[in-house]
């Protein structure tokens, strides 16, 4: 704890020069920015991102397959269409969320690091 303060005070000076702050200021937010990126990268890869959307994926298969059916909000054809289409889509769509989550956690986990945008995948309003 002493050593990061000793370290802060050091540093803080030059923070305060408008031409050397902006190296420096990079160089104390690059662990920061990493770390945060990381942890959005992994959150949003392993959870967020497969569930939203092999959720969404698989609704549109299902829709799709009992629309092949003959009626896509029939009852009977979105029942038999939940074994092909839903499971179809809820793995191909968790497939594609973990490729989504990561790419968008990282993202926003460096731009904005630690913050809810980076560990959800609905885009920020």
């Amino acid at each position: 704890m002493l050593a990061a303060m000793l370290s802060v005070s050091a540093v803080a000076p030059a923070l305060a020069l408008d031409y050397e702050a902006k190296p420096i200021a990079w160089v104390i937010q690059a662990p920061f920015r990493t770390a945060g990126a990381l942890s959005g990268a992994i959150v949003c890869g392993a959870a967020s991102g497969p569930i939203d959307s092999g959720c969404h994926a698989s609704r549109r298969g299902t829709k799709h397959i009992a629309g092949t059916f003959g009626d896509e909000n029939g009852v009977g054809q979105t029942f038999a269409a939940v074994p092909i289409g839903g499971s179809y889509g809820l793995v191909a769509g968790g497939g594609q969320g973990v490729a989504h989550g990561v790419r968008h956690g990282w993202k926003l986990g460096w731009d904005k690091p630690f913050s809810r945008w980076s560990y959800i995948t609905m885009e920020e309003k």
